[in-house]
């Protein structure tokens, strides 16, 4: 499944990602005695292979070794009748196997490799070899870059899967990933070196089931090391090998760095006006903000009383955070004042909660019940909804975002399967239905691209996200006056709903069968009132019709039988 997705603004990655090094800066945030460790593991694991080369087991004691050597082993498959004439033969072999080697050598010697493939004059295609790989790995400027969190339920595999995306010929792939620790629940990407404060990049913040916030590299490929953690908990310095007791597993003895979340992070955002500041939600209710550079809590906000599912910083306001918690309530707070923070309530757990873009005074909100609301934040908390619609009957509104480039139209996904295109209307200011898809799981995440509007990513229970472009809907091009664009079908999703796809196939078939029935019946009843016109005779009152093709052309040859039709 797909628990998030973040898209990555087109130029900020590096065109040529650099490989991970093990033996550079990075590795140098290992402690010593854990190399240490790892070092002397891998000197046991040379004696252990040289022992079996000689055919002795890896592990034994003194009668083991007088054991072994008693009875020799070593000679243990061999005849016990062989003599010194069975050796004389081996020796004979063996010579003129030496002997053999001698004459191909000979043979082969026109044929020898060369040392490098420069010096190699056969081969003729060196540089397009090294173009081709130079392409797989380098990023174009065009190219769209999707970073997916992903979890395999089989194995509990959790990565990151840093996908390229080429809008022209709808094209998604994996360019790398990067292997996690636990399970992902959020992504912040940002453009703020952690280590360097004065350089750029491509980066990526990890909210997981652990109270740590992990801010990797994406722009290293085979990445082991995230470049820094904010919080965690305390490491025991004093036996890192060492396993922890069943107290500290338990969690009721655990340290945790100073600032840290006690619970696993749920949410997380980037201040672009600010970019060394960044914001968490956690499960244990309180609200975070850190400095990525010195990987310090700046402050800490526990005005919520349940868990933080979604934050957001305002585009316009670079200190105005909104927070959606469990506790069914939104609130706005201003991070220069900590003590005042404004709260709306509503009828349902938050599960999503966005700015709108074209309007920096209105949010949007969307609970556990399926509803969705807009609210004003310049009317203050007791001001009712500007509006609202149930976006979902069966299930909660858990993602929502906003088009970019065209005001009034956004997306939502839910619980019960569905993604839908809004348009919010002028006139009426209230959004309308235009598109609706049932992707037959449920639906976690999805967001518009900022550098190409209309381009839609959704995920869902899948392992592959979906990636749309919105224009190619007839519904999305008649609301906005968008020109069709050219040998383009409309977007097909992504389903592995095997079950349900059969149900529907079978329910088709039924209706099929159905029709086929009605069409039968139709038939024999335009038959009967042909045959009734030209008798003599009136035909008896006609019966109701019959489920069975056969009945009917039985019922048929009888009422034929008690007519005067000269035709039969």
């Amino acid at each position: 499944m797909i628990s998030s997705i973040q898209w990555v603004p087109r130029g900020a990655s590096n065109p040529f990602p650099k490989k991970f090094d093990p033996n550079g800066e990075d590795m140098q945030e290992l402690d010593e005695e854990e190399i240490k460790a790892m070092q002397e593991e891998e000197e046991e694991d040379r004696k252990i292979e040289k022992k079996l080369e000689k055919g002795v087991p890896s592990v034994m004691n003194e009668k083991e070794k007088d054991f072994y050597k008693r009875y020799n082993f070593d000679d243990y498959d061999s005849d016990e009748g062989e003599g010194e004439e069975e050796r004389d033969e081996d020796d004979h072999s063996r010579k003129t196997e030496e002997v053999g080697l001698k004459f191909i050598n000979r043979a082969m010697k026109g044929l020898m490799f060369y040392k490098d493939t420069d010096s190699d004059p056969y081969l003729t295609n060196k540089e397009e070899e090294d173009i081709e790989d130079i392409e797989d790995v380098i990023i174009r400027p065009t190219d769209s870059i999707l970073v997916s969190a992903i979890v395999t339920g089989e194995d509990d595999y959790s990565h990151l899967d840093i996908m390229v995306y080429e809008e022209e010929c709808d094209n998604l792939y994996v360019h790398h990933d990067i292997i996690l620790s636990s399970y992902p629940l959020a992504l912040a990407w940002m453009d703020q070196n952690p280590i360097k404060a004065q350089e750029k990049g491509s980066f990526m913040a990890i909210g997981t089931f652990e109270p740590s916030i992990e801010i990797w590299d994406l722009d290293v490929v085979d990445n082991l090391i995230p470049t820094v953690i904010l919080g965690g908990k305390e490491e025991d310095t004093a036996d890192p090998m060492k396993k922890p007791s069943a107290k500290k597993r338990g969690g009721k003895h655990n340290k945790f760095k100073e600032g840290s979340h006690r619970d696993s992070v749920m949410s997380l955002s980037w201040n672009s006006h600010q970019r060394n500041v960044l914001a968490s939600g956690s499960s244990d209710n309180t609200v975070k903000v850190w400095d990525i550079t010195t990987q310090q809590c700046l402050n800490t906000f526990t005005h919520h009383k349940d868990k933080v599912s979604c934050l957001q910083w305002n585009s316009h306001e670079k200190t105005a955070l909104l927070i959606g918690s469990h506790d069914k309530h939104v609130s706005i707070l201003d991070v220069r004042a900590p003590d005042s923070a404004y709260k709306w309530s509503v009828k349902g757990e938050v599960e999503s909660l966005s700015w709108n873009p074209h309007n920096p005074k209105e949010f949007i909100v969307g609970t556990d019940d399926g509803r969705l609301l807009c609210y004003d934040a310049t009317l203050g908390t007791a001001a009712a909804p500007v509006w609202s619609v149930q976006a979902s009957e069966k299930g909660s509104v858990s993602c929502f975002s906003y088009c970019p480039g065209q005001v009034g139209f956004f997306a939502t996904g839910s619980s019960d399967h569905t993604v839908k295109l809004w348009n919010l209307e002028s006139a009426s200011n209230k959004p309308t239905l235009i598109e609706s898809k049932n992707l037959g799981q449920e639906v976690f995440t999805l967001s518009f691209f900022e550098n190409s509007p209309f381009l839609l990513a959704v995920g869902s229970e899948t392992q592959r996200p979906n990636v749309i472009d919105t224009k190619r809907f007839i519904s999305v091009q008649n609301s906005f006056g968008i020109a069709r664009p050219q040998n383009s079908k409309e977007p097909v999703f992504i389903t592995n709903n095997k079950n349900k796809n059969n149900n529907q196939e079978d329910e088709e078939n039924e209706e099929e069968t159905d029709s086929d029935h009605n069409d039968d019946d139709e038939d024999v009843d335009d038959e009967i009132e042909e045959e009734a016109e030209k008798e003599i005779t009136p035909p008896p009152k006609q019966t109701k019709k019959l489920n069975n093709t056969k009945n009917n052309k039985k019922d048929i040859k009888n009422r034929k039988k008690v007519g005067d039709s000269d035709e039969e």
